[in-house]
């Protein structure tokens, strides 16, 4: 009934990390694990084997890998999961109760510190998807495959292919905001800066509004 796509690009390290929490999700889904991976040159492909039933190749570029797990997925439901996110027991335990009466919704965001900071900026996101009816990939995307294939997935763009997608369906269906937890990681925060990545996510997301090209906003993202 469920098909959890995972899109990677050297992510071996995370993936090892989180072992032990896809072989719980897929023995308690009964789901199956689709990992696409954009070309690592690492030991992601090598790790992802060791617990997905399914691993595809593709070219880096995370709206296309993730319509093609949707391709080779068997499920009624698509999950879209990053590879550093995980999810409550009890948004598992939500997960399996699903009936086709949920066509699309998403759970909200915990990044993984303790710092105030980031309590403060999981809140504002979540508040912000509560408001405006849509989310990013951190926040597990779930949907029906049907729905999914019938709005023709992700557009084909280089960054902001969650947004657009989200901003797209919920004009046909209102989404459900799920009351449990995805934890993702705070690493680009951490690494690029607190400060510095929120003004850079700011003006990306305002360059985007105002229809500037993808793939220059994807380098402005790297």
């Amino acid at each position: 009934m469920f098909s959890i796509i995972i899109p990677t690009l050297n992510e071996e390290h995370i993936l090892f990390e989180n072992t032990l929490f896809y072989e719980k999700i897929k023995d308690k889904l009964n789901a199956e694990i689709i990992v696409v991976d954009g070309g690592s040159d690492d030991a992601t492909i090598h790790v992802a084997k060791k617990f997905s039933c399914k691993v595809v190749k593709s070219s880096a570029s995370r709206s296309k890998q993730q319509n093609i797990g949707a391709k080779y997925a068997s499920g009624d439901f698509l999950i879209f999961m990053h590879a550093d996110t995980i999810i409550s027991d009890e948004a598992i335990k939500y997960i399996k109760k699903l009936t086709n009466d949920f066509i699309w919704g998403f759970f909200k965001v915990n990044l993984n510190s303790n710092k105030t900071k980031y309590k403060v900026l999981s809140y504002l996101i979540n508040l912000r998807s509560k408001i405006f009816n849509y989310a990013t990939g951190d926040q597990v995307l779930i949907i029906q495959k049907d729905f999914f294939n019938k709005n023709k997935g992700f557009k084909n763009i280089c960054l902001m292919e969650d947004i657009e997608f989200t901003n797209r369906i919920k004009r046909i269906k209102k989404p459900i905001q799920i009351n449990e937890h995805a934890f993702t990681s705070a690493r680009r925060w951490e690494e690029k800066g607190f400060i510095k990545t929120i003004i850079i996510m700011r003006l990306l997301r305002l360059f985007y509004c105002c229809g500037a090209n993808d793939k220059l906003l994807n380098k402005l993202y790297k």
